[in-house]
């Protein structure tokens, strides 16, 4: 399995916003530079996690955004799909398929994918935002 840009840059973004600690709203500039994420795209993926409840934004003069919830009680699985991604190991194993696999009904390996599919998504579920600015694992 390996994690898109947008799911890596999506954390950076909210461990950004989470540092910050005296209440102030953050810009979308001050964060994409900081974290080395360019504008554009920083823009997009704060709008999808604005979409999904996790920030807020502020308008006008020292606007920007700011955490809609404490970071204890944001899960990372929370910020994966609030930006559309997801973890599954492989396609047949995901939610919504995007395509069907011919040999899944009796494909011998499908519940070994679908075990770690499992243990992936337990894992994100169990860590918060919290935990990562904490450095705990």
């Amino acid at each position: 399995m390996r994690l898109t840009t947008k799911t890596r840059y999506s954390m950076r973004a909210m461990v950004d916003l989470a540092r910050q600690t005296n209440g102030k709203p953050v810009t979308m500039k001050e964060i994409a530079r900081r974290q080395g994420i360019k504008p554009k795209y920083l823009e997009q993926i704060l709008r999808k996690l604005r979409k999904a409840g996790l920030i807020q934004s502020i308008r006008g003069p020292g606007g920007g955004y700011i955490l809609k919830k404490d970071p204890k009680s944001i899960r990372l699985s929370e910020i994966i799909e609030a930006v559309g991604e997801s973890t599954y190991p492989v396609f047949c194993v995901a939610k919504r398929p995007s395509r069907s696999c011919l040999r899944a009904k009796n494909c011998p390996t499908r519940s070994y994918w679908k075990e770690l599919d499992d243990l992936i998504l337990t894992f994100f579920k169990k860590r918060t935002l919290e935990d990562v600015c904490q450095g705990r694992s």
